[in-house]
């Protein structure tokens, strides 16, 4: 395949407006067309972002055969049906987070994407963030000695109109925001021994707000907050036997942490340059994964997105029960 595979952006809402800049800017990306549910505002996309063609439907996209990868970027409720549908139709594909809502999808398309030998990966841009590949690179190197917790949040209230607030459509706090966080304690800490949840999830199955506590053995834990009822801190450190490291807000999206020993003095500060709105790195690592023949990332293994999926289910159900109690 070329070194410059060639994508179709799905979907014109909010986080494709996001992420075009990032697109377009990244070298071995050629971006050469747009979908949206009707032929008007992909057309209005395509000529507001000069991307040259549109579609009036997905399947019109999927159906292209000069298209090679896909990034998706629809509701989360819709990410399951319109992923399979692109992996049916042999396209590649970069799936935006929360992956699907549940660890049930998840493993049912990683399936698919095995038995049609295509890519594919949840867009967990933090992940390529180049502050956190350095903060794993000093936790490998010692700085703090041994991982012994992790503690990050992230939360705010969404205006009433926002998809947040849709259970229909993937909506939620977890999903859409507490997967930062559980996404860092799994990058620092691995599989969690047990899940401790408690929060608040409407009638509906909507969650509003969840505390997570993980335990991983010898005492080692993270602490995972979210909510849609309040703004929470942006915040994350990662407690070792030996030091800190204090990320600057927001965790998921900064160029700056500090590391801190004992006796506490004056920190470590090290800053890392962002590329343009932070997604550069992801889609640079997805293209030059396919231009290679691989069907998933190192750096973002489909097990691991379907783990942290395991884990937000039981977050679930551990609020659901409270409801019913």
């Amino acid at each position: 395949m070329s070194r410059r595979p060639r994508w179709g952006l799905v979907g014109t809402g909010g986080i494709s407006r996001s992420t075009i800049g990032d697109l377009q800017l990244t070298e071995n990306v050629d971006l050469v067309a747009v979908a949206s549910r009707t032929a008007e505002k992909a057309q209005a996309f395509a000529a507001e972002f000069e991307v040259p063609r549109s579609y009036g439907s997905y399947d019109e996209l999927f159906a292209a055969e000069d298209i090679d990868v896909v990034y998706i970027g629809t509701p989360i409720g819709t990410h399951f049906e319109v992923a399979r549908q692109a992996l049916l139709a042999g396209k590649h594909v970069l799936l935006e987070k929360a992956f699907t809502t549940t660890a049930e999808e998840a493993r049912a398309l990683t399936a698919l994407a095995a038995q049609q030998h295509r890519f594919l990966m949840e867009a967990m841009w933090m992940r390529f963030n180049p502050t956190i590949a350095r903060v794993l690179q000093e936790v490998g190197d010692g700085a703090i000695g041994e991982v012994r917790s992790v503690q990050a949040s992230f939360g705010f209230p969404p205006p009433p109109s926002f998809i947040h607030w849709r259970p229909d459509l993937g909506g939620g706090a977890l999903l859409d925001m507490g997967v930062y966080p559980l996404t860092l304690a799994q990058l620092l800490l691995g599989l969690p021994g047990s899940v401790e949840a408690t929060g608040e999830m409407r009638d509906d199955g909507l969650d509003l707000t969840s505390s997570v506590y993980l335990r991983y053995g010898d005492g080692r834990f993270a602490h995972a907050l979210t909510s849609l009822r309040s703004f929470v801190s942006t915040g994350a450190t990662i407690g070792g036997s030996t030091g800190l490291i204090a990320f600057d807000e927001p965790f998921l999206a900064t160029g700056t942490f500090r590391i801190l020993t004992p006796p506490f003095g004056a920190p470590r500060e090290i800053s890392v340059e962002r590329e343009r709105n932070g997604y550069v790195p992801m889609f640079r690592a997805v293209s030059e994964a396919i231009a290679d023949g691989l069907l998933e990332h190192p750096l973002r293994p489909l097990a691991d997105t379907v783990a942290v999926l395991e884990t937000m289910d039981e977050v679930r159900r551990q609020l659901a029960a409270e409801v019913r109690n």
